[in-house]
């Protein structure tokens, strides 16, 4: 048999065996094709295009997770190349967490303070591709991120552990700032399988906690961002920012995901208002953007696609069947909010989470 015979029954049986792959794990591979033409450039910048096309840590992290999940190595690896050579690391081995156009017209770092949870993507995405591609320097590059997370993000109060926002600017004299999407026990779980010290376990556990604490309203849901009163140890709200809207969208959708690694009954409680938020929209067939929990207001304007793919992920959690326009309308946000680079990664974050 020829050698291009041999070479073509190869490439054949390989892109057999991606599809069978990708198709046995239910990825949708089309979602992953179309967010790299999007959001990702030649040279492996993670473009946050509704937001002056910045990169942050966040799009990087993410980047590099969903080219993990989706066996795509040459993205990661491009992804994580351009990191290296255009993202400072501060002075404890922490990223800057802003890249773009500066005041003088020129491209480069803008924020060299960190932001924790790219961090912790970027961590958790380096163990992610060891494990499925043996790179002893990824795994090297993951150890030193945890070790620096550890030491300079994770705040102990009385006898809880915390994870700060970012290392510099969220411990106020009477109180801390804190986002409850941020804190992501199953990479928690993770960084212990690397790291063997107890102080991940504690931080899962007192994670659940911070959950507890924080949620507010009837249903108890959870806040983009929440104050914890340092002398009475209570949560509060966070004035304009205590609403459920463009970043604990994600709390409900990474919790699900925690309850279905682990089963846990301390989970599912923590879920329980989503729950009966779930069948209320489904009740009045309209979807909610935001709940403004200090001005006791809820905000029916049409959410981003984004916000009714993770609704869709809680519906299928909870098994309860979604309101029968959801479907045509994350279709009509897929086609029409195609610069959409937060949306888009929601999408793609259920696609892999399920």
């Amino acid at each position: 048999m020829k050698v291009m015979q041999v070479q073509s029954i190869k490439k054949i049986l390989f892109l057999y065996l991606f599809i069978a792959t990708s198709t046995l794990f239910g990825l949708n591979l089309d979602y992953w094709k179309s967010f790299k033409r999007n959001f990702i450039s030649p040279e492996g910048r993670v473009i946050d295009r509704f937001n002056s096309d910045i990169t942050h840590t966040e799009s990087v992290g993410y980047g590099m997770f969903f080219s993990v999940s989706y066996g795509d190595q040459k993205t990661f690896r491009l992804i994580r190349n351009w990191l290296h050579q255009n993202i400072a690391v501060n002075d404890t081995l922490l990223y800057g967490w802003k890249w773009g156009k500066r005041d003088d017209g020129t491209w480069g770092m803008i924020d060299n303070n960190n932001a924790t949870d790219g961090d912790m993507w970027i961590a958790y995405s380096l163990i992610l591709a060891y494990e499925m591609w043996g790179d002893l320097r990824f795994l090297d590059e993951a150890k030193t991120i945890i070790q620096a997370l550890k030491e300079h993000t994770i705040y102990q109060y009385k006898d809880k552990l915390l994870l700060l926002p970012s290392q510099y600017g969220f411990v106020k004299e009477d109180h801390i700032k804190l986002n409850p999407s941020y804190t992501i026990p199953f990479i928690f779980d993770k960084f212990l399988e690397y790291d063997p010290d107890k102080v991940w376990e504690k931080l899962v556990i007192d994670s659940f906690d911070m959950f507890r604490r924080s949620a507010v309203g009837n249903l108890k849901l959870h806040p983009d961002w929440i104050k914890l009163n340092l002398n009475s140890g209570k949560c509060e709200h966070y004035g304009d920012e205590s609403i459920f809207g463009f970043d604990s969208i994600r709390t409900p959708l990474f919790l699900g995901y925690q309850y279905k690694l682990k089963k846990d009954d301390e989970v599912k409680s923590l879920l329980r208002g989503y729950r009966v938020f779930m069948e209320y929209i489904k009740k009045l067939d309209k979807y909610i953007y935001q709940i403004d929990f200090q001005n006791h207001k809820i905000r029916f304007r049409y959410p981003p696609y984004g916000f009714l793919v993770v609704y869709q992920y809680l519906y299928n959690l909870f098994g309860i069947a979604p309101p029968p326009s959801l479907k045509t309308k994350i279709e009509e946000g897929i086609e029409n909010e195609e610069n959409n680079y937060y949306s888009f990664s929601l999408l793609l974050f259920t696609d892999i989470l399920n």
